[in-house]
């Protein structure tokens, strides 16, 4: 039997828990390959803001399926000062100084004195510069590429340059980081010998920076569809709406604020007792002032995001700007929920629109599907039965992560 190959996983936070987007793919690429009897896997990566690395609860569950497991203390958040100065003087985008850390280096120096390994797995581009400036790596080199992060910063810029003289500010400084994106991301590209985009019109985006060495592969975000399933009938509130995420990630803030602002009144006109409930972390202010509003409530962080969809007749996903699969509408669709959502909302899920979910665009639009489903039980029946099977068929893990093995062989 031939020597497993040696696998080094570099990720931006702990991967248990799963608890939102990064750590459920890195979780799950990790369970694989900890599992898979053709694989030794190692596994770097920062603890979690605030966390003790040695003291933290994550590091028993993932050591049941890593040979090895370090962790390191999450470097502190740059200052808005240091941030500009670095933007007007710097040369590399924001994302590539986020987690800038002498302790991380110098933990992965020993790694690669001590280890050799057959491949190194960057999880997202924000863990590139570990690599990038290195010489003589003998390790295959793989980018799982999260997003097309320079497609995510330009969609931020559009939608920030249409919101008024206010926004405008914003809008060239991400203009500015959008335009260092293409270039750091068309760099790593060629650097690394593999990448992975979670989608096809990702990779279509990051194949227009230019020729790489090999075919970038699309291994799809998944769901667990034991864990999010549609549970016991009769829980739904007939007028409860839904929407869960990180509130302080800027295409979720942009999402609520805008829905609340401009689709929820002309809801709430037709459908006074109607309820919205956003739910998520660390909400923004402008997520946490939207509580003042008729019928909304603000949750925070949760114990469990499941008992608020299962609740709701109706998820809805009123994203402007962002990229990659999002997960929200994977488990919402696991879940047996009827979905409205904006078409940037389904970016990246082939889905087929009217069938596993309802797309509108417009406030005027949005809010008129919301209305016809929340007096049409029977089509909210059917959506969510529809749904489930899309994902069932598309999206189940089980199907999706041998796709990683193909990558990290070289086949």
């Amino acid at each position: 039997m031939p020597a497993p190959i040696k696998v080094l996983l570099l990720t931006p936070q702990t991967p248990y828990p799963p608890d939102q987007g990064a750590p459920i793919r890195n979780y799950s690429f990790v369970r694989y390959l900890g599992q898979n009897p053709g694989f030794e896997l190692s596994l770097l990566s920062f603890a979690r803001p605030g966390e003790d690395p040695i003291q933290s609860p994550a590091l028993a569950e993932l050591k049941k399926y890593c040979h090895r497991v370090e962790l390191v203390a999450h470097p502190p958040a740059r200052t808005k000062l240091t941030r500009l100065r670095e933007s007007l003087f710097g040369r590399l985008p924001d994302l590539a100084k986020r987690l800038a850390s002498p302790a991380f280096e110098a933990a992965l120096t020993r790694l690669l004195e001590t280890e050799n390994f057959d491949v190194i797995q960057c999880e997202a581009l924000e863990m590139a510069p570990f690599l990038l400036e290195r010489a003589n790596l003998t390790a295959r080199l793989v980018l799982d590429e999260h997003n097309a992060e320079y497609l995510l910063q330009k969609r931020i810029f559009e939608q920030d340059w249409q919101g008024g003289w206010k926004r405008r500010p914003a809008a060239l400084y991400s203009r500015l980081q959008a335009r260092r994106l293409a270039d750091y991301e068309r760099q790593a590209l060629v650097r690394f010998d593999r990448a992975i985009a979670v989608s096809q019109p990702d990779r279509a985006a990051l194949e227009k920076l230019g020729p790489t060495l090999h075919p970038i592969a699309v291994i799809p975000n998944g769901i667990d569809l034991d864990e999010f399933n549609p549970g016991p009938a009769g829980e739904e509130d007939p007028d409860r709406l839904v929407f869960t995420g990180t509130m302080d990630f800027r295409p979720n803030v942009d999402a609520v604020t805008w829905f609340v602002n401009e689709v929820w009144p002309l809801v709430r006109a037709k459908k006074p007792g109607a309820r919205f409930d956003i739910v998520g972390r660390r909400p923004a202010q402008a997520v946490a002032d939207l509580k003042s509003q008729p019928g909304i409530e603000v949750t925070g962080e949760v114990a469990d995001a499941r008992h608020y969809v299962r609740r709701s007749s109706l998820y809805v996903v009123p994203m402007r700007m962002g990229g990659g699969v999002r997960f929200k509408v994977l488990e919402a669709l696991a879940m047996g929920k009827a979905v409205v959502t904006t078409a940037m909302g389904a970016d990246g899920i082939d889905m087929t629109a009217g069938r596993e979910a309802v797309v509108a665009d417009s406030a005027a639009d949005f809010a008129a599907r919301i209305l016809e489903l929340l007096d049409d039980p029977a089509r909210r029946t059917t959506l969510a039965k529809e749904g489930r099977r899309f994902v069932e068929q598309n999206f189940d893990w089980r199907k999706i992560t041998p796709g990683l093995e193909a990558v990290l062989t070289g086949d």
